[in-house]
């Protein structure tokens, strides 16, 4: 693991910094999402997003598994994932 990865590992998110993780997961601008966002609002988040957006929570020290979709289908529910993984500010 590079030095700029375990940095960014240990650091805490913001909720604005969730949204920017899953706008990046999905290639998608951070101003589209909201705190009330959801998978149905767009196209890109489908299970590929959902993959994506674990591939980034991953990257980032957030471990999730796939059977936890549910959550993974909103940025309140991915929000709460990376709470619960003690990295949310």
């Amino acid at each position: 693991m590079s030095t700029s990865n375990a940095a960014s590992n240990s650091e805490k998110l913001s909720a604005q910094g969730v949204i920017q993780l899953i706008a990046e997961a999905l290639e998608i601008p951070a101003t589209k999402l909201n705190a009330t966002s959801r998978s149905h609002d767009f196209p890109e988040w489908d299970s590929m997003g959902i993959l994506t957006i674990l591939t980034v929570l991953d990257r980032e020290g957030v471990k999730c598994d796939f059977g936890n979709t549910e959550a993974l289908q909103s940025v309140q529910g991915v929000t709460e994932i990376v709470r619960l993984a003690g990295r949310l500010d």
